[in-house]
């Protein structure tokens, strides 16, 4: 399914919770709508699923309109052909593994092969022998896995997340990760998901769409997103960010080198103010002067306090803004550490 927004937009009493938007789901594309908390992004899903009315703007699905303030169009949630997975999971505590996935099936009066089509989801998501368990008997990555099984057993058009795993743990949070995200590529669905979570949005998606305050920052490949950030929240919110200039331009700290690799490199003195063992490597904070507090890494231990020299190939310098240079020059910086 392909879903093309326009100018979408929703307020609660008064307030705006999303500016005039306009978006395109692609047919089989994974797209995650990432931003912090009250940004707009679950009100955008929840008008897309027919949860929320929108004040203005149009919904089309394969060229059929969900909804239109000027033509008048609320097509309800349950004939949209959309699949929901939730955060809680939103299972009946009553019913069992069975009767959980058939429930979709039965609201949208898909009654026809019901067994065949809740054995064939409950297999999807490795979940046989299991029809008979109740929501309580089922560890956490069951559990979701049943949410998943229940929204697929419909066969959507298009299948929406809300923050599915941020209820799981980190290493349980990483297996869903990827176990996810091949079911829905293997399916061929197209999806919509909804995190704040930057590494679930890098790892799983095509299309990362970055939302602050209501509206979209930017769009694109998680490799544009993080390596060519058009706006200085984007730059902050995914990922570390050096700035040589506030807001205008800067380096990641991966592309920051404590030797000259290129006659033109950009020189920085620095103190190292603290040093981190992260596994692979060492993530050290220094201060440099007129520019803040920057990370870099290192696959070896430095001194605090220890005075050291960074290099920075003016290539690797991202600049927003229309900035065409840095406007703050490398200055030794000569103040001790404290």
């Amino acid at each position: 399914m392909k879903m093309e927004i326009t100018g979408i937009q929703k307020s609660f009493n008064r307030t705006p919770a999303l500016l005039p938007t306009d978006l395109t789901l692609q047919h089989g594309q994974f797209t995650t709508l990432l931003g912090p908390s009250g940004c707009g992004k679950t009100t955008l899903l929840r008008m897309l699923a027919g949860l929320e009315q929108p004040d203005a703007g149009e919904i089309v699905a394969d060229g059929k309109s969900f909804y239109s303030a000027t033509k008048r169009i609320d097509v309800p949630t349950h004939k949209r052909n959309l699949g929901m997975v939730f955060q809680d999971f939103a299972l009946w505590p009553h019913m069992t593994v069975y009767e959980n996935v058939a429930f979709g099936l039965k609201a949208g009066k898909q009654k026809s092969d019901l067994r065949q089509k809740v054995t064939e989801a409950l297999g999807m998501v490795r979940l046989q022998g299991m029809e008979d368990r109740y929501p309580h008997q089922l560890s956490g990555g069951q559990q979701q896995r049943v949410a998943f099984a229940r929204a697929v057993a419909v066969r959507p058009g298009i299948i929406l997340f809300d923050e599915p795993l941020s209820a799981l743990d980190a290493v349980l949070r990483e297996e869903m990760r990827i176990e996810m995200m091949s079911l829905v590529r293997d399916m061929g669905l197209t999806a919509l998901y909804v995190t704040h979570d930057q590494v679930e949005a890098m790892s799983m998606s095509d299309e990362i769409v970055v939302m602050e305050k209501g509206r979209i920052l930017q769009k694109g490949t998680p490799e544009t997103i993080y390596g060519s950030p058009s706006d200085p929240f984007v730059a902050s919110f995914i990922g570390k960010s050096n700035w040589l200039t506030p807001n205008q331009s800067m380096v990641r700290p991966e592309h920051v080198s404590w030797s000259k690799t290129g006659h033109d490199d950009l020189c920085y003195q620095a103190v190292v103010l603290s040093v981190s063992y992260v596994g692979e490597r060492y993530e050290i904070r220094v201060q440099l002067e007129g520019l803040g507090v920057w990370t870099a890494y290192l696959d070896r231990r430095v001194r605090v306090g220890e005075k050291i020299q960074l290099y920075v190939s003016p290539e690797r310098i991202c600049r927003m803004n229309g900035e065409d240079t840095p406007k703050v020059k490398p200055r030794e910086f000569i103040a001790a550490a404290n």
